[in-house]
C-alpha cells in the first residue's frame, strides 16, 4: 500500500511537474512573440527615420551641387572677372541663411576670392586642407570632414573642380556650419525620452551626437570600452547599412549605468566620401509596455500555479480550454500593443499626417500638421470644414472637392494610394503652401499624407531669377562690347562737332545770321554725346563720384530746368503735380544721373496719353523701412528714399512689361521720339546705386517706383559756377598728347583761346622724348592711344623724368581702372570727351591752382 502511494504519488508529482512546465512554455511564448514583434516594429520605425534624414541631407547637397556646378561653369567665374564676383557675392546672398562663406580658389591651392570679402584671406594658401588636397589631385567634388571655425562653430567645406576648356583651373567651394544640416535633419529624431540620432563620418569621427563631448571624436575615442559598438562602427566606416544591439553607458546626473540599444544604421553618400547616421533607443525604454505585460502575465501565471496545485486534477480537465483563452489574450495584447506602437509612430512622425474616415469625419491630425498649416482637430472635423479653410476661392473648393470624391472611389475600387497634383492651400495664419497630397486606403480610413513642397517651389524661383539674370547680364555684356567699339571713335569725332561751334560762337558778332545755325549744329553734336553717355551709362555704369542730395530739391531742379520747360511747351493738355512727403530724404548719389532718371520717366509719362493728349502727372516721395518692402531685389537693410512717378495714360500692354528696361526696345519711332535706352539707363541707374524699381501699370496709368538708400551725410556747400575770367590762363605751358589729330587741333585751339601755350605731340613716346629736355606746367594727355604706349604708361615714364609732374586725364570712354591707375600716380583729374571750353578750363585750372 505504501509502495503503490509512493507511485501515485511520484506519478503526481511528475505529471505536475510536466505540467508545470509546459504551463511555463505556454506563459512564456506570448511573451516572446510581443517582445520580437515590439523590438522590429522599433527597427522599421528607426529605419523610416534614417532614411528619411540621409535622403534629407542627399537632397541638402545635390542642391548645392546643382548651382556650384552650374556657377562653375560661367567664363566669369572662371576668368574671375568682377561679373563673376558678383555672381558669387549673389549666390551667397540668396543662400546666406545656410551657407557661412563662398571661395574661389587657383590651381595651386591659393585663395583667389572669398566672400565675405577679407582682403587678408586673398592669396592665402590653403593646399594644405585635406579637402582641398584632395581636389586638387583628384579634380572631383569633396565635402570636407567636419572641423571647427574660427569663430567656433562646427562647419565643413563642399567644393567642386573649376575647368577651362577642359583643364583644371582651380575649385569653386562654400562654407556650410554642420548646425544648419544637424538642427534640420537630425536634432529632431526624438524617440521617446532616450532615443536619437547620431552620425559619424567615414574616418570614424562622431559630427553629430547629442552626448556632450562626443562631437569631433573618433569612435575608439568615445567607446573604445564597447566592443559592440567598435563593431558596428567598423561596418559603418564601409558604408553600410544593417540592424544591431549595443552596449553602452547611460549617464544621469552622478549615476552611470550599462543599458543595451537596439539601433539601425544607414549610409549617407555625399561626393567624394559618405557618413554613417544611426537611430538608436534603450531596450528599457522601447519594451516599457512589454515589461507591464510581462508583470500582468506573471501574475496570471503565479495564480494559475497556485491553482494547478489546489486544483490539479480539474485544471487537466479543462486544460484545452483554458490555453484557448490564453492564446486569445496574447492576441488581443498584441493588437493593443502594435495599435500603440502605431499611433505613437504616426504622431511623432517627420512629415504631415491626417487620417480621415470614408464618410469624410477627420479623426487624426498629428503634431506635425498642426505645427506647418496651423489647424487642429477643432478646426477641421470633416473634409467640407477643411476645403472651406484651406481653399477660400468659392469656384477652387467645388473643383477640390469634387477632385477628392473621384479620387476616394478610385481608390475604393483599385485598393493602391492615390496621389493628387500640387496645389496651394491656405493656412490658418492666412499663409499660402504648395502641397502633393497621398492617400491610402486602410479598411475604412484614409491616411493622408502631405508633402509640403513649398520650399523646393521657392528655390525653384530664385534659380529662375538668378537665370533670368544671368541672361541679363549677359546681354548687357554683349552691348558693352559693342559701345567700348565704338565710344572712344564716335566721341573723338563728336569732339569736333561740340567745341568747334562754341569757339566759332565766341568769335561770331551777336547779329551775325550764321549763329542759329552754328547754335544747331552744337546742340546736335551735345544731344549726339548724351545718346554715347547712355549706352555707356547701361554698359559701364554710374559715375562713382557720389555726393549728398537731397531728392525732393533734384526733383524741384529738374522741374525748373529747360528740359522739363520745353516738354510741358510740347504736352500743354497734360498737369504735372509734386507730392513730397513730410521727411528730408538725403541720398548718396550721382546727381546729374539721378535728374536723368527724372526726365526719362516723366517724358515717359507725359508721352503715355498718346493722341488724346490730356491727363495727370504726379511725382511723389517717401521715406519708407526696407522691412515694410516686399521686395527681395532690396541690397541693403534699413531705410529707403521712394521716387514714384505715375500717370493716367493707356498702361503698358503686360507683353512688353518683362522687356521695357531691355535696350533699344521702344515703341516709339526710333530716332524720332526716343532712342530706346531711357529705362535702361534708369534700371541701370538704379542698380548700381544699391536700390531697385517696380512698375505697376494697368489700363488705368502707370507707376514707377525708384528706392534708394537713405544717407546720414551732410549736404556739401555748392560753390557758385565760375565766369569766364574766372578759367583762362596765364601763358602757362601746356603740352597736348594725342594721337588723333582732329583732337590736338581742337584741345590746342581751345587752350590757346584761353591764354595758354600750347604745343601737341601724336604719341606716348613723343611726349616723353619732349620732356627729356624740356618742362611744362601741366600735360592733357590721351588715355587710350596706338598702337604702343597707352595713357598711363606714358604717365608712368613722365613721373620719372619729372616727378609730381600735373596732369589732367582726357577720354571717350567713362573712368576705368587705367584713368584711376594714372589718378592713383598723381593725375589731377579726369576729364571726358566732347568737352566744353568751359569744362576744359575749369578743369586745368583747378589743377594748376592745386
Amino acid at each position: 500500500m505504501t509502495l503503490r502511494k509512493k507511485k501515485f504519488n511520484l506519478k503526481a508529482l511528475l505529471l505536475g511537474a510536466f505540467s508545470f512546465l509546459l504551463i511555463s512554455y505556454i506563459f512564456y511564448l506570448p511573451y516572446k512573440v510581443v517582445l520580437v514583434s515590439t523590438i522590429n516594429s522599433l527597427n522599421d520605425q528607426q529605419l523610416v527615420l534614417a532614411k528619411q534624414a540621409a535622403l534629407g541631407i542627399m537632397d541638402f547637397f545635390h542642391h548645392y551641387e546643382k548651382a556650384l556646378v552650374r556657377m562653375a561653369r560661367s567664363p566669369h567665374i572662371i576668368t574671375l572677372d568682377d561679373m563673376g564676383k558678383s555672381l558669387l557675392e549673389e549666390l551667397y546672398l540668396v543662400n546666406q541663411d545656410e551657407i557661412r562663406a563662398i571661395t574661389r580658389v587657383d590651381a595651386t591651392g591659393h585663395i583667389l576670392f572669398t566672400f565675405p570679402y577679407d582682403q587678408h584671406a586673398i592669396g592665402k594658401d590653403i593646399s594644405g586642407q585635406e579637402h582641398n588636397r584632395k581636389i586638387i589631385e583628384t579634380h572631383e567634388p569633396v565635402v570636407s570632414e567636419v572641423f571647427t571655425a574660427v569663430q567656433g562653430y562646427e562647419t565643413l567645406a563642399y567644393a567642386i573642380p573649376v575647368f577651362d576648356e577642359g583643364k583644371y583651373v582651380g575649385s569653386l567651394g562654400i562654407l556650410i556650419p554642420f548646425e544648419a544640416i544637424s538642427q534640420k535633419y537630425l536634432a529632431g529624431i526624438v524617440l521617446g525620452d532616450d532615443g536619437y540620432a547620431w552620425m559619424l563620418s567615414q574616418t570614424g569621427v562622431e559630427l553629430y551626437c547629442p552626448v556632450p563631448g562626443h562631437v569631433g571624436k573618433t569612435i575608439w575615442q568615445t567607446s573604445s570600452r564597447f566592443p559592440s559598438v567598435i563593431d558596428m562602427a567598423k561596418k559603418m566606416m564601409q558604408g553600410k547599412q544593417g540592424r544591431t544591439v549595443y552596449i553602452y553607458d547611460r549617464v544621469r546626473g552622478n549615476e552611470t549605468e550599462v543599458i543595451k540599444k537596439h539601433a539601425v544604421y544607414y549610409p549617407v553618400k555625399l561626393p567624394g566620401t559618405f557618413w554613417s547616421l544611426v537611430v538608436a533607443t534603450p531596450e528599457s525604454e522601447s519594451l516599457n509596455a512589454v515589461r507591464d505585460f510581462g508583470k500582468w502575465w506573471l501574475a496570471i501565471f503565479g495564480g494559475v500555479v497556485v491553482a494547478l496545485l489546489v486544483l490539479l486534477q480539474a485544471f487537466l480537465r479543462f486544460q484545452r480550454s483554458a490555453a484557448e483563452e490564453r492564446n486569445r489574450l496574447v492576441t488581443q495584447e498584441k493588437l493593443l500593443e502594435e495599435n500603440r506602437l502605431f499611433s505613437r509612430f504616426m504622431n511623432n512622425a517627420h512629415i504631415p499626417i491626417v487620417m480621415v474616415h470614408v464618410d469624410g469625419k477627420i479623426e487624426f491630425v498629428n503634431k506635425k500638421f498642426q505645427e506647418i498649416y496651423g489647424y487642429t482637430l477643432d478646426d477641421i472635423g470633416t473634409m467640407k470644414e477643411w476645403f472651406a479653410r484651406a481653399y477660400p476661392d468659392k469656384e477652387l473648393q467645388e473643383e477640390v472637392a469634387l477632385s477628392w470624391r473621384e479620387k476616394l472611389q478610385e481608390a475604393i475600387a483599385s485598393g493602391d494610394a492615390v496621389t493628387f497634383k500640387e496645389r496651394a492651400i491656405t493656412c490658418k495664419d492666412g499663409s499660402v503652401r504648395d502641397v502633393v497630397f497621398s492617400y491610402t486606403l486602410i479598411d475604412d480610413r484614409i491616411v493622408i499624407i502631405l508633402n509640403d513642397k513649398t520650399e523646393r517651389n521657392r528655390i525653384k524661383q530664385k534659380e529662375q531669377e538668378l537665370f533670368q539674370r544671368q541672361a541679363r547680364t549677359k546681354k548687357m555684356e554683349a552691348l558693352g562690347l559693342m559701345a567700348g567699339g565704338v565710344a572712344h571713335d564716335l566721341n573723338n569725332i563728336l569732339s569736333g562737332i561740340v567745341s568747334y561751334p562754341e569757339v566759332i560762337l565766341m568769335q561770331l558778332p551777336e547779329k551775325s545770321k550764321l549763329r542759329g545755325p552754328i547754335k544747331t549744329i552744337h546742340q546736335s553734336g551735345l544731344r549726339a554725346a548724351a545718346v554715347v553717355a547712355d549706352l555707356l551709362t547701361i554698359v559701364r555704369g554710374v559715375a562713382r563720384t557720389r555726393e549728398t542730395y537731397d531728392l525732393n530739391m533734384l526733383i524741384l531742379e529738374y522741374f525748373d530746368s529747360p528740359e522739363f520747360k520745353k516738354l510741358k511747351s510740347l504736352h500743354p493738355d497734360v498737369s504735372f503735380e509734386t507730392r513730397f512727403g513730410p521727411d528730408h530724404l538725403l541720398i548718396s548719389c550721382s546727381g546729374l544721373h539721378i535728374k536723368k532718371c527724372l526726365m526719362n520717366l516723366i517724358t515717359n509719362a507725359a508721352e503715355s496719353f498718346g493722341k488724346k493728349g490730356s491727363g495727370n502727372v504726379v511725382v511723389a516721395t517717401r521715406r519708407q523701412g526696407a522691412d515694410e518692402i516686399n521686395n527681395s531685389d532690396l541690397h541693403i537693410h534699413g531705410e529707403y528714399a521712394v521716387v514714384s512717378v505715375s500717370d493716367t495714360g493707356a498702361g503698358i500692354p503686360e507683353k512688353d512689361l518683362e522687356h521695357i528696361f531691355e535696350p533699344f526696345y521702344t515703341k516709339k519711332i526710333m530716332g524720332k521720339s526716343g532712342t530706346g535706352l531711357g529705362l535702361a539707363v534708369v534700371w541701370n541707374t538704379v542698380e548700381d546705386h544699391n536700390g531697385t524699381i517696380t512698375v505697376n501699370s494697368t489700363e488705368k496709368g502707370t507707376t514707377f517706383e525708384l528706392f534708394f538708400p537713405v544717407s546720414e551725410a551732410l549736404i556739401e556747400h555748392k560753390e557758385k559756377s565760375a565766369g569766364p575770367d574766372d578759367f583762362r590762363g596765364c601763358g602757362e605751358d601746356i603740352l597736348v598728347v594725342d594721337d588723333e589729330s582732329l583732337q590736338r587741333d581742337i584741345a590746342s585751339h581751345l587752350l590757346s583761346l584761353l591764354g595758354y601755350s600750347v604745343h601737341a605731340v601724336s604719341s606716348g613716346e613723343e611726349a616723353v622724348r619732349y620732356l627729356q629736355d624740356k618742362s611744362v606746367h601741366l600735360v592733357l594727355l590721351d588715355m587710350i592711344m596706338g598702337p604702343n604706349m597707352n595713357g598711363v604708361e606714358t604717365y608712368k615714364e613722365i613721373v620719372k623724368i619729372h616727378p609730381g609732374q600735373k596732369a589732367i586725364i582726357a577720354s571717350g570712354f567713362s573712368k576705368n581702372r587705367d584713368v584711376q591707375q594714372a589718378i592713383e600716380l598723381g593725375a589731377g583729374g579726369f576729364i571726358k570727351k566732347p568737352y566744353s571750353i568751359e569744362l576744359l578750363g575749369k578743369t586745368i585750372k583747378e589743377e594748376l591752382e592745386n
